[in-house]
């Protein structure tokens, strides 16, 4: 008795692997899709803790502590929060700070020659924000700041703004 010749397989079976790769892509993709968001949404998070912690330090200690200075150096993003500091030194706020985020992230906050505008984070440039003592407000001549990180090469963002006369921030996205 000859049994049957079973030398590849059938059209379920291969159509049943093709399918459990395409849940499978499928589901890299959409990691890989948040894995992006999250890294935006942590680094803005990063600097909504620091920009309360500067409205608070000049509270507390005085305007000329109430700076929050952002600055790439090297391959990566830093903040530093207390004096100002020379928009002209990014290394002063690598060493006196923390890094935020590597330089695959762009920072769009305002600069103290353009509030009300601001720019990308670039290696020379220092922003920085600074609040008053009296309210918590910010010293800067806006009414209001935006702050948006934003992946390299991505439209993927996180933002949160600053209200001028109060310094509250408030979560965009």
């Amino acid at each position: 008795m000859r049994g049957k010749n079973n030398k590849g397989f059938s059209y379920v079976e291969m159509l049943m692997v093709l399918a459990v790769i395409a849940i499978m892509i499928g589901m890299v993709t959409i990691s890989v899709g948040l894995i992006g968001r999250t890294n935006t949404r942590r680094t803005s998070e990063k600097l909504e803790t620091l920009a309360n912690k500067a409205r608070t330090s000049a509270m507390t200690q005085g305007t000329n502590k109430g700076y929050l200075c952002v600055a790439e150096y090297r391959g990566a993003v830093y903040a530093f929060v207390g004096s100002k500091i020379a928009e002209d030194n990014p290394a002063e706020v690598k060493q006196k700070g923390i890094k935020i985020c590597s330089n695959d992230m762009e920072i769009r906050m305002p600069t103290d020659s353009d509030p009300g505008s601001g720019s990308f984070t670039s290696d020379g440039l220092v922003h920085r924000i600074s609040f008053k003592q009296s309210t918590g407000g910010l010293a800067n001549g806006v009414n209001l700041i935006e702050i948006i990180v934003r992946k390299k090469g991505t439209s993927k963002t996180s933002s949160f703004s600053i209200y001028k006369q109060t310094g509250k921030i408030n979560r965009i996205n």
